[in-house]
């Protein structure tokens, strides 16, 4: 099947291209999250160190973590489906005629599957990023814990905010994969569409070979008719 006989190639294509390439960009802000969440809590504990010289600061953000790492497997899934719909796309006029046929009902599972989970997630990242804080203690050298004013006075001292949504990558952590959700959504439904129209293509093909059959069907009865008229003759 040539491009021009693929139902809505060219938005397809550019759509896809788009989901896939926000996929990408939503990837790189987990990592860049984790990796400048990372940098801060070394910082913030060498300041602390230097305040007062033995306590030992936890920084927990376990919650946003492991959001950020679910938020990046689901645009993992979302890039993966948007790059395998591409390359269908592009090449399904090699694939065996079977595999072809079940190509579009297999990538519409995949699109609705990633397109839910990154929605899934983002929503989840973006409550934990607007809504919490980091769980922040401190502990002296013998393994007593400060009381929680103290370790608030640390943090206004150095002048850091426990609130999430303070951190700037945090933010661009959750507000990345907004847009990859919206083209993931997009390409779902016009591979529904692509699909509807495949189908109705195929069935008027067979319509048009069935008749095309029978009038030949007919033809051949009508010629052998003649044929004994003639030797009756």
């Amino acid at each position: 099947m040539t491009a021009s006989g693929v139902p809505l190639f060219k938005t397809r294509l550019a759509v896809y291209f788009l989901a896939w390439s926000l996929a990408i960009v939503s990837i790189g802000a987990v990592f860049n999250a984790q990796h400048e969440t990372g940098i801060s809590k070394a910082n913030t504990q060498a300041g602390v160190s230097k305040l007062t010289p033995g306590v030992t600061l936890y920084l927990g953000t376990s919650d946003v973590w492991n959001a950020g790492i679910a938020e990046g497997i689901a645009n993992l899934l979302l890039g993966a489906t948007s790059g395998l719909a591409i390359l269908a796309l592009l090449f399904s006029s090699r694939f065996p005629p079977f595999l072809r046929a079940g190509m579009l009902p297999l990538l519409l599972c995949l699109w609705l599957l990633s397109t839910i989970a990154v929605l899934v997630t983002s929503v989840i990242t973006t409550v934990f990023v607007y809504t919490r804080k980091v769980d922040v203690q401190a502990y002296l050298p013998n393994g007593t814990r400060m009381p929680d004013n103290l370790v608030q006075s640390f943090s206004k001292q150095l002048g850091v905010s426990p609130e999430y949504s303070t951190f700037g990558y945090l933010k661009f952590m959750s507000a990345a994969p907004w847009p990859a959700f919206v083209f993931a959504l997009a390409s779902t439904i016009l591979t529904v569409i692509a699909w509807r129209k495949s189908a109705a293509t195929s069935a008027e093909s067979e319509v048009a070979e069935r008749k095309a059959a029978a009038a030949e069907k007919g033809e051949g009865d009508a010629g052998s008719a003649e044929a004994i008229n003639d030797e009756k003759i």
